[in-house]
């Protein structure tokens, strides 16, 4: 799904192969003899190169082929224990925006592609664009704490159901007024909480922040169909559509791609700083040298302290939230945000299957990777609980291949109501 694979006729068809063509390919040779004009054989000794053949180029990836094996079978088997359609896992390096492992399933046969079905044969991690849900709580409240709106104890009172302008909000399940704090609106991922924090930013600024975390544009890689994502017109749009202005606040009404994800959550990461995406680190030529090495400057999306404030609150998330026994790594200190998100049906509706998620990163006190997972159909448990296991077992695996220092004090106290 990565890699692509070559035609028959020797033509690259999808992922890297296509893309990269230009560094793989070699240039044909050509070589000239005389020859009998009976039976055109070739005279002996008369043999001439007129042009030397050119081998192609060997690509450099960021993918760790190790782990993206280990990456590719933890998946799959999730994706068949709860009766998945597909799935995708995303790893990457928080300091740098590499990434290190990129799975998908169903997996493309190179042998054989025809024999998976044309919808599975690429990467849907760059090509599905998705709702996010709840997962993207986490740009909202750091878009409210970087325009000193709110800190993680500020408070709001979030009802089962709030009805703002024309919009009509409420959270998942039916519960009477509560005093949340923002860290408190996180962990019980509560919509119309969110809301009340969101509608403190003005529409331009949220949408400049989320076009500054990667959104609504191609990453860097340039990956063959990559999607772009939807922001549903941006503020113009919102203002003209107050249900569409407070859905973004949570994660619907706007779409994004799983890589997307993985990178908005390295910049939260990396203290704020988000590095352009690499999948390629350069094209390696016979004679040794390098070419088409990637852009590696980071931009400043929010502030440090706006970052570090939403790591703090993920933390709580990861210890208070309802996945707390099912995500729990030893050791370490993770910041983590679930996501059960609507799917729509290209036709103004929503399907009736929902795409499940987990992303975040650790070790949240040094956080050095990224993950990010998406279920989507899990027949047996369609929540959040599909994707946990699978979160917990890729990070814990990336933990322990690069040897990272377990955390050495516990995650700061921040309370949840107020």
């Amino acid at each position: 799904n990565l890699l692509g694979w070559i035609t028959a006729d020797g033509e690259p068809a999808g992922g890297l192969e296509a893309a990269q063509d230009q560094c793989l390919a070699g240039v044909d040779g050509e070589v000239s003899s005389l020859h009998s004009l009976k039976d055109w054989v070739d005279i002996p000794g008369t043999e001439r190169t007129v042009k030397e053949a050119q081998p192609g180029g060997t690509l450099q990836l960021t993918i760790d082929a190790d782990l993206q094996w280990e990456v590719q079978r933890i998946l799959a088997a999730r994706v068949a224990e709860v009766g998945a359609e597909w799935g995708m896992v995303t790893v990457m390096n928080a300091k740098t925006g590499e990434l290190i492992a990129v799975a998908d399933v169903p997996t493309v046969d190179p042998n054989d592609p025809s024999a998976t079905d044309a919808e599975d044969r690429g990467s849907r991690s760059f090509s599905a664009p998705f709702e996010p849900g709840s997962t993207f709580k986490a740009l909202t409240a750091a878009s409210v704490l970087d325009a000193g709106q709110a800190d993680p104890t500020s408070g709001v009172v979030a009802p089962y159901r709030i009805t703002p302008g024309n919009a009509d909000i409420n959270d998942s399940d039916y519960h009477d007024d509560e005093r949340l704090t923002l860290t408190g609106v996180l962990i019980d991922s509560s919509n119309t909480g969110m809301s009340q924090f969101g509608e403190r930013v003005s529409d331009q600024q949220r949408y400049q922040d989320m076009l500054d975390f990667g959104l609504g544009t191609e990453s860097e890689v340039g990956f063959p169909a990559e999607a772009s994502g939807d922001l549903n017109g941006g503020p113009d749009y919102w203002a003209t559509d107050d249900q569409t202005k407070y859905a973004t606040m949570f994660g619907q009404g706007l779409t994004t791609t799983a890589v997307q994800i993985a990178s908005a959550y390295q910049t939260l990461a990396n203290h704020g700083a988000r590095m352009p995406v690499q999948l390629v680190r350069g094209c390696e030529h016979a004679d040794g040298s390098v070419t088409g090495k990637p852009d590696q400057t980071p931009r400043e999306v929010v502030s440090p302290q706006a970052a570090d404030q939403t790591t703090a609150m993920l933390e709580r998330v990861y210890l208070e939230g309802w996945l707390a026994d099912q995500w729990n790594i030893p050791g370490y200190r993770v910041a983590a945000k679930t996501g059960t998100a609507q799917v729509a049906d290209g036709e103004g509706g929503y399907r009736s299957e929902y795409l499940v998620s987990v992303s975040g990163y650790a070790p949240a006190d040094d956080p050095q990777y990224v993950v990010s997972v998406s279920i989507f159909d899990a027949v047996t448990m369609n929540s959040s609980a599909a994707s946990a296991p699978v979160f917990r077992d890729v990070m814990s695996q990336v933990l322990k291949k690069y040897r990272t220092v377990p955390s050495g004090a516990p995650a700061p106290e921040l309370p949840a109501s107020w």
